[in-house]
């Protein structure tokens, strides 16, 4: 249970020792082997040099040549510091986001019918269904699978502004507050599928 907790966390950065720990700092002057064994304890439980140099009045760079020092005789070095040496505080670690993506099939028609649909021009009738293919399969990816814009458009190769864009003219969407003409409907006498 602990380690899946464990595994679950992050050791927060910006640590601030307790004030336990900051007290017996003061009340050990000078080189002091009982506060070596104190700076090697908290930096092998975790706490960064910052923390521990903050709450000792060393600088980091002397509190890494401590730990170095320690290490190398740690066998020797027995104190009891009269406490626990406590652990860090955990921070819960961020859980990455999972975006829908388009079905398989949704996908390939679309990457399939993309370049017909984006040579439709003006009232030409020309790829004028293909386009009203790709158009209504954007808006099923969008609607029913629950595909967000900027996810199709990433898969597609094309801008979320685009698709929306596309949505507006074919009717799918509001154009929301575009007051430009561009994003006037599709005229029905230009539309393969008259609705």
């Amino acid at each position: 249970m602990t380690s899946m907790m464990e595994e679950s966390k992050y050791i927060k950065k910006n640590q601030q020792l307790p004030a336990e720990i900051r007290e017996a700092f003061t009340h050990m002057s000078g080189s002091n082997p009982r506060r070596d064994a104190l700076i090697y304890a908290l930096v092998s439980k975790s706490w960064t040099y910052e923390a521990v140099a903050n709450a000792s009045g060393l600088t980091r760079e002397r509190v890494r040549q401590i730990v170095r020092a320690v290490e190398k005789v740690s066998a020797e070095i027995h104190f009891d510091l009269g406490f626990d040496v406590p652990e860090p505080p955990l921070k819960p670690q961020r859980v990455r986001a999972t975006y829908v993506e388009p079905t398989p099939e949704t996908l390939a028609r679309l990457l399939e019918l993309q370049p017909y649909a984006q040579q439709v021009r003006s009232s030409s009738p020309r790829y004028r269904e293909e386009a009203e293919e790709y158009t209504a399969l954007l808006n099923h990816a969008r609607t029913v699978e629950q595909v967000t814009l900027y996810r199709l458009a990433k898969r597609l190769g094309i801008t979320h502004g685009a698709i929306r864009f596309r949505l507006a003219r074919y009717g799918y969407i509001e154009p929301g507050t575009a007051k430009s003409k561009v994003y006037n409907l599709v005229n029905i006498e230009n539309r393969a599928v008259k609705s």
